[in-house]
């Protein structure tokens, strides 16, 4: 399974447990979810110069980060950088 299917898990485990749960589980789903996007819109900000540099569609590239976070960046950042070396 590829690791951006693993991203999945969090973003569907947590609305799960948001709309399943009930008492510390729903606040559980809510933490999670709402620090996961937390987390991707800091990345998106953080690598908007290498978004830039890579080109393409910037909103793919931020819609992409959203979701899966380092696992869409990460391989990008490595291959612009063996292309500089």
């Amino acid at each position: 399974m590829d690791k951006k299917h693993g991203v999945w898990v969090i973003w569907v485990g947590s609305l799960a447990m948001i709309l399943l749960g009930s008492g510390w589980v729903a606040t559980v789903g809510h933490v999670v979810f709402w620090f996961t996007l937390v987390a991707h819109i800091v990345e998106c900000f953080m690598n908007l110069g290498l978004f830039r540099r890579a080109g393409g569609s910037m909103a793919n590239h931020i819609v992409q980060t959203l979701i899966y976070g380092l696992f869409h960046w990460k391989p990008i950042k490595d291959g612009l950088e063996s292309e500089e070396s």
